[in-house]
């Protein structure tokens, strides 16, 4: 199997995912880079990307060295590229709870020692989810898992993977991690206005993990897939399979009625720098005759899965 790249936003139970890779995969199969001045990265993205800054290099390296797994606290462009965005993987939790946790956690292990409100209102810890998936659209990652939902998440994961990483508890910050912080309104207010993209963000993902943990429990196969905005008589997408390399069947709906059945295997150039499935021949496109009358209902529907990947209103 291809190696995973996990994107391992803090306090988002990462720390306990990563280490339970350890075990499955074995210490000398799993790498990290957590920043050239960690004593947790690994002396191969020390030497071949922070050192020499040679990617393709490090690939090879990685590959050379049969390294199954790859963590850090990295933006996901940084590897997205080199992996696929088939094989990355994170997990998100709810913004202002895992704000409020990595404050703690800054607090016990760094010897911070502002208030909550001077870390939370500090830019490096605004939207923290939104930065570390900028420019990569959540429906393409290979799998969105949810803190709050670990364990379903991990069967999901395992599946997908062909693995079996177990389930490892780690860096709890405090000993009850299902009740959930409380803040005055006040503070409250104040954080989710700051945070409003990584909460929309979360919103977007809880829905796409309910999505998905459907499918998962009903043994159907899982597309990845967008529609993009109507352009005059055009309609574009894309979409895969998670796992498969069949072309996609896309229904294309206008108020609930079918008028058309496309397939997902056009080249998408600007979708090449995630290094999608299929070399980028993912892409489907559908031309109406004329453009649909205003306030249709427009929908593209992965035919085998009934999975809604864009609707708009026109």
């Amino acid at each position: 199997m291809p190696p995973i790249f996990f994107v391992h936003i803090p306090k988002t139970a990462g720390t306990s995912f990563r280490k339970a890779a350890e075990e499955f995969y074995s210490a000398s199969k799993v790498i990290y880079d957590y920043s050239p001045g960690s004593e947790e990265t690994s002396p191969l993205i020390l030497e071949w990307v922070y050192e020499k800054g040679d990617w393709l290099g490090c690939y090879h390296a990685l590959e050379q060295s049969d390294i199954a797994f790859l963590s850090g606290h990295v933006h996901a462009r940084k590897y997205i590229h080199l992996f696929g965005i088939d094989q990355t993987v994170t997990f998100l939790r709810e913004p202002v709870q895992r704000l409020v946790s990595e404050y703690n956690h800054f607090v016990r292990h760094h010897g911070y020692q502002g208030d909550l409100a001077s870390f939370y209102r500090k830019p490096q810890f605004i939207n923290r989810q939104t930065k570390m998936l900028q420019k990569v659209p959540l429906e393409g990652i290979g799998f969105l898992g949810l803190t709050e939902e670990y364990e379903a998440s991990l069967a999901i994961l395992n599946q997908i993977y062909e693995v079996d990483i177990p389930s490892v508890a780690m860096n709890m910050g405090r000993e009850d991690t299902q009740k959930g912080y409380e803040l005055p309104d006040a503070q409250l207010e104040e954080i989710r206005a700051l945070n409003q993209d990584d909460i929309n963000l979360y919103r977007k993902a809880v829905k796409l993990f309910i999505q998905r943990q459907k499918l998962f429990e009903a043994g159907k196969p899982y597309v990845h897939g967008k529609m993009q905005p109507l352009s005059g008589k055009v309609l574009n997408g894309w979409a895969w399979y998670a796992g498969n390399d069949d072309a996609v069947k896309v229904n294309i709906l206008v108020d609930g009625q079918r008028v058309d059945t496309v397939e997902a295997k056009d080249l998408r150039p600007a979708q090449l720098s995630l290094a999608p499935p299929r070399h980028g021949y993912v892409g489907f496109q559908y031309s109406f005759a004329k453009p649909p009358a205003k306030g249709a209902k427009i929908q593209a529907v992965a035919a085998e899965t009934g999975q809604v990947l864009g609707q708009k209103r026109v």
